[in-house]
């Protein structure tokens, strides 16, 4: 009986040996060692520029003014994110802010003393660009970021119709520019999932203003007149092939037709575009162009060479090279533009 006793007696003995080596094994771990399961979570830094990513273990220390980086890792791979005593926290998780007083302790015991434990999706993002640390508990971050693009600059022409054909000016100089894309990162377990593009400013190079003439001293038999314009810097006519001629006034005429071959009162030879006038009313020399007020016969070009008796006031004379042409024109009223 009594051996029996003595047996079961040490049996305890052994028991309480081994309950009282467990209870100082877990006396002796570390609160970070006890914390084991945040060494899986994912960190990611929020300072100035991209975030950088955390897995356990920082790869090198950083002090900012409201955490403590640490590279060095612990028994149980727990990063070393450092709060001072005493400091004040913002805490955001599942839509909810709060302020709270940190311990000296590291991120991950804070959040467990407010009962908060991230899942595998979830990051713990520390912000550390404002006064206070901002830790938040999310699933997605997002950070954007800008591009400069740079550009040169394009050349637009213009057509001046008072410059004469032939020549250009530059009226606005060219400068190269850019412009400035943002787009937006969003982060999830740490990395980079997808990149959006969200805007882009106006670029600000400027364009090269380069002005060509249009304006001649004589135009083709085939151009025809589309618009005659008259404002303060004189008369302008502009023909369907794009040049243009400048005029100082118009005059409404009778016009008659005459073949006769020789030479003018100036001592120029007929020729298609001598036409005689009244040196009074238009002076020998005087450019002009010709047609019909509709615009349904052209004359054209021509130039005062001659007169005649029957020419007196607003009556001129064109020249044909045949009568079956002057016939057919007979008597008509034109408008004359007066050429520069």
């Amino acid at each position: 009986m009594f051996t029996l006793l003595g047996t079961m007696m040490l049996q305890i003995a052994d028991r309480l040996k081994a309950l009282a080596v467990m209870v100082l094994a877990v006396i002796a771990i570390p609160l970070s060692m006890q914390d084991a399961d945040f060494a899986q979570h994912t960190y990611l830094l929020q300072a100035e520029g991209a975030p950088s990513a955390i897995m356990g273990m920082p790869t090198e220390d950083a002090e900012y003014d409201v955490l403590h980086v640490n590279a060095t890792e612990n028994t149980m791979g727990d990063a070393q994110l450092v709060l001072d005593k005493g400091q004040i926290v913002t805490v955001e998780y599942q839509g909810q802010s709060q302020t709270v007083e940190a311990r000296h302790e590291t991120v991950a015991n804070l959040l467990r003393r407010l009962d908060i434990t991230p899942t595998e999706d979830e990051m713990i993002v520390l912000d550390v660009n404002g006064e206070t640390l901002r830790v938040i508990v999310t699933d997605t971050w997002t950070f954007d970021w800008e591009k400069t693009v740079e550009t040169g600059y394009e050349t637009e022409r213009v057509a001046n119709p008072r410059l004469l054909k032939g020549t250009e000016q530059v009226i606005q100089a060219g400068q190269a520019g850019s412009y400035v894309e943002t787009y937006r990162d969003v982060y999830a377990k740490g990395v980079v999932d997808h990149t959006d593009f969200v805007s882009r400013t106006d670029d600000t190079a400027v364009t090269e203003i380069i002005e060509y003439g249009t304006r001649v001293e004589s135009v083709s038999a085939s151009a025809r007149l589309t618009d005659a314009t008259m404002d303060e810097q004189g008369g302008l006519l502009t023909f369907d092939n794009g040049e243009t001629l400048s005029y100082s006034r118009m005059m409404t005429c009778e016009a008659t037709a005459y073949c006769d071959y020789g030479t003018t009162a100036t001592g120029y030879i007929t020729a298609p575009g001598v036409i005689a006038v009244d040196p009074s009313v238009i002076p020998y020399g005087t450019r002009m162009y010709i047609q019909t007020p509709n615009g349904g016969w052209v004359y054209g070009m021509a130039v005062a060479r001659d007169c005649g008796g029957a020419v007196k006031g607003n009556i001129i004379d064109l020249w044909f090279p045949d009568l079956g042409t002057c016939l057919t024109w007979g008597r008509r009223a034109v408008t004359v533009y007066i050429l520069d």
